[in-house]
């Protein structure tokens, strides 16, 4: 960790200090989530089926042994069985005044040896969006919480190779283990009693993050498209009186921002054009005297235009200021910059821009040859704000009638709280969580540990599904790089994965995956994860279903110390009411 001095744990109940501490405050966002939804809409609550509402409850039993359940090196290896119970309730609604998604699981944890270690973990995935005032005013609401490792040189469960938290999570492969082969199984066979992070690491804490965001939407007569908006962010760690777990609290942050849009509306023709202007603060925990108290500040006002010359060509210009502030990167020049340039747009679903001037530069294309194929590029060179230099980013999503084949790769200079609030800001059309930037993305906060520093992230995320007939098919490969102004601290993980799954039987399938991982860490320590899983799932009627499992975990570290290996058994019922 940045301007922390490892200390060693033991590895004994190691997991009793992972209690809800912050449970009040869990259940006080909880609560004011779903009063949003229900009170925005309340007329049309009577009953599940009135006006788009959607509830279900659920449960999930599951009984896994593991002979390894510390995740110790060989030689101090203690087995364990945990006895899993996880009631949960899922709300959906579409419609009307507002839509609504909201996941919860209580995520209770027994164990047969290590009693001190039982718990609940909380775990939630939130969003709401209501219209208050015709169509201009609008609020939105979002949460999540879940397990995220404290530092990234401990150890670390497999998590579920999908969500944040676990070694090999950027490949997000195990969050459908049936991959559709089996469609009564929506909503009653989940992947918890396989991944879930049971491990007694030492190396774990609840991450919270709730954030509220009111936004004002206004068309003034055709000319200009207006969009001012708040968004205030709150994330927090569970705190107790382990070692480790005292640094936690210190990475508590706050986030405000303010974003004003102005775009032109549809009575410019021939001239396009739009002025933003932006500021966000994070303000971290003050009596910080181990790192720097988080405290950031972003502040950028941009213009730019577009003059149509013929159907093919267009001149364009941007221009801008920033004015930054940074208790922990150095690397930060403020000031003025623009650009000029033009735009060729030889057919509808093909164009290439390019801007040149004052201390930027940029290239970008953009083809998109059907509804299914889409793709984007930019290169851009920056001469003021963080880590003035050349950033990359791009994205590449293709359908076919059987397949989707998705790929991004983005850089920016952010933090570990930032990435955490930007995990769940928006939801699409099918209702699943999106963030509100121009790619419309999710962005993963990753597995790596928490810092107050800022860094440069250059994140690469690949997926590949194939789901025909009986048999489905999935590949993944993922790379998040953290680069820190000592770059003594960088931080590198990247690995691939795929799984199979084949529906052999009217109601069961098999499922057959395995994974592959390397971290290479600060202080000459690198991490080399393998991972193997198979399995059988069945469904038993449309509201309960099944399933049964091996997996092998194995770390080859160096040093040798945090190396380890693990096998896995588990049995799981589920069904939803």
């Amino acid at each position: 960790m940045r301007g922390i001095e490892d200390k060693p744990t033991p590895r004994g109940p190691a997991r009793r200090y992972l209690e809800p501490t912050k449970s009040h405050k869990f259940f006080l966002a909880t609560l004011l989530l779903a009063s949003f939804g229900l009170g925005c809409d309340a007329q049309e609550t009577d009953s599940y089926s009135l006006g788009g509402w959607r509830v279900t409850p659920r449960l999930s039993v599951g009984t896994t042994y593991s002979d390894n359940i510390q995740l110790a090196p060989s030689g101090e290896e203690e087995g364990d069985t945990v006895l899993q119970v996880d009631p949960g309730i899922s709300v959906r609604k579409q419609g009307g005044r507002l839509s609504l998604r909201l996941d919860y699981t209580a995520q209770g944890l027994f164990y047969a040896d290590h009693r001190d270690a039982d718990q609940i973990n909380n775990n939630l995935l939130a969003f709401g969006t209501a219209k208050l005032y015709q169509n201009n005013l609008f609020l939105d609401a979002y949460g999540s919480v879940y397990q995220v490792p404290v530092v990234s040189s401990g150890r670390v469960d497999v998590g579920s190779l999908g969500s944040d938290g676990g070694a090999l999570s950027g490949l997000g492969l195990f969050n459908n283990i049936t991959l559709n082969v089996l469609p009564s199984a929506s909503g009653v066979l989940d992947p918890i009693g396989i991944f879930s992070n049971i491990a007694l690491t030492d190396n774990q804490t609840t991450q919270s993050t709730f954030g509220v965001s009111p936004y004002w939407r206004q068309n003034l007569g055709g000319w200009v498209k207006a969009l001012l908006r708040y968004r205030y962010e709150n994330i927090s760690y569970s705190g107790s009186d382990n070692p480790i777990d005292q640094q936690e609290g210190l990475f508590d942050s706050q986030i405000n921002s303010v974003d004003f849009n102005l775009t032109s509306g549809r009575n410019f023709d021939v001239l396009k054009w739009n002025l933003s202007y932006f500021y966000l603060k994070q303000n971290g925990q003050q009596d910080n005297n181990i790192q720097d108290n988080g405290n950031e500040r972003q502040e950028q006002i941009t213009g730019g235009s577009d003059y149509r010359l013929n159907n093919s060509w267009s001149l364009a210009a941007k221009a801008g200021y920033v004015n930054n502030q940074s208790s922990t990167y150095i690397d930060n020049t403020n000031g003025p910059y623009w650009g000029l340039g033009a735009t060729w747009k030889p057919s509808p679903s093909y164009s290439l821009t390019g801007l040149y001037g004052l201390n930027y530069n940029n290239v970008s294309i953009e083809w998109s040859p059907s509804q299914r194929t889409n793709l984007i590029i930019s290169r851009t060179y920056q001469g003021v704000g963080y880590s003035p230099g050349v950033y990359w980013n791009g994205s590449f999503s293709h359908r076919t009638r059987f397949s989707v084949l998705s790929a991004s790769y983005t850089q920016e200079v952010t933090t570990s709280q930032q990435l955490a609030g930007n995990s769940l800001t928006g939801v699409g059309l099918d209702g699943q969580p999106i963030v509100l930037d121009d790619q419309n993305q999710i962005v993963s906060g990753g597995s790596l540990g928490l810092s107050n520093e800022q860094f440069l992230s250059k994140s690469f995320n690949l997926g590949v599904t194939y789901l025909r007939g009986r048999t489905g098919l999935a590949f993944a490969a993922f790379s998040d790089n953290r680069e820190f102004q000592d770059p003594t601290q960088n931080e590198d993980t990247y690995g691939v994965g795929a799984l199979w799954s084949w529906r052999f039987a009217p109601r069961t399938a098999s499922f057959l995956g395995a994974g592959w991982g390397r971290d290479d860490l600060s202080l000459d320590q690198k991490n080399e994860y393998w991972l193997s899983v198979i399995g059988l799932a069945r469904v038993f009627s449309p509201d309960t279903g099944g399933l049964i499992s091996y997996r092998y975990y194995r770390n080859d570290a160096d040093p040798t110390d945090q190396g380890f290996r693990e096998n896995r058994l588990n049995i799981r019922f589920s069904m939803k009411f």
